[in-house]
């Protein structure tokens, strides 16, 4: 492939800003140029997504962060129909310090099955969704090392695509992936609220920012500032970006604070392969 400039599509659901932040670092390690970037955590893209098309489009990255093992069920939906043209597409996933389970493997399967040509994947650690100030998990991450860890995956992704023709690409979907997406299309769709409160707002800290309100991917914080409990995913976009900590969740039982604090003490490390 001719190197002078690699054009590249960015596909991602990113509710607290981690998956993008890594992205954004993959790309400057390619050295590539952005034609399009699809953000998928705001409800209008996800509604657009059965016209999108990748032509022009050198490489394609898909990233997304893992819940309960899994791809978020609605950013799934959007992606699994997506016909990825025979591109080139690397997967990015992010986790909670915890485990990566089924959810890289399920990109992966979405990939192959919409006929892309997987160049690499990359698993990063980020932040955790339920970290707090009283117990943080992964606090901080991504950190410099992690994000220096996607800027080489990003030289690694443009080395590759310097010498594509050594690279043979299977996009065979197995047994596994079959196994995999039907798991994946049949659970429940996963929200937090089994194990958290659904975040609500201390009205005598609240400025009014309303910040909450721009950054929930449900839309489902109302204009009074109240939740609705029915539609909101416990994402935790709207406790992370606010200013003064005036969204506020918490474990619901003595249990989910000792497995957040046992995967606290985990020291993984951000791979790519």
């Amino acid at each position: 492939m001719p190197m002078n400039i690699i054009k590249i599509a960015t596909v991602y659901f990113s509710p607290t800003g981690t998956t993008k932040k890594v992205i954004d670092n993959i790309v400057k390690g390619i050295g590539g140029e952005i034609i399009y970037s699809i953000n998928l955590t705001e409800r209008d893209n996800r509604e657009k997504t059965q016209n999108l098309s990748f032509d022009n489009i050198d490489l394609i990255i898909l990233g997304a962060p893992i819940y309960g093992g899994f791809l978020y069920k609605e950013f799934r939906n959007c992606i699994k129909h997506l016909n990825f043209q025979r591109k080139n597409v690397i997967a990015v996933t992010l986790y909670g310090n915890a485990s990566t389970m089924f959810a890289t493997k399920e990109l992966i399967s979405i990939i192959r099955k919409g006929d892309g040509k997987l160049l690499g994947y990359g698993e990063f650690v980020g932040e955790h969704s339920y970290s707090s100030k009283f117990i943080p998990v992964a606090k901080g991450r991504p950190n410099e090392d992690d994000l220096q860890k996607a800027t080489q995956f990003g030289e690694t992704i443009r080395d590759r695509l310097a010498n594509i023709e050594r690279y043979f690409f299977s996009n065979k979907v197995s047994m596994s992936d079959k196994v995999i997406n039907f798991v994946a299309d049949n659970k429940p769709i996963h929200t937090g609220k089994r194990i958290f409160t659904i975040p609500y707002t201390d009205n005598e800290k609240c400025i009014r920012c309303y910040k909450c309100i721009k950054a929930c991917p449900k839309s489902c914080i109302k204009a009074d500032i109240t939740t609705d409990k029915d539609e909101c995913i416990v994402c935790m976009a709207c406790v992370k970006i606010c200013p003064i900590d005036a969204r506020i969740a918490y474990p619901k039982n003595a249990i989910v604070k000792l497995g957040l604090r046992v995967i606290n003490r985990r020291r993984h490390e951000s791979l790519f392969f």
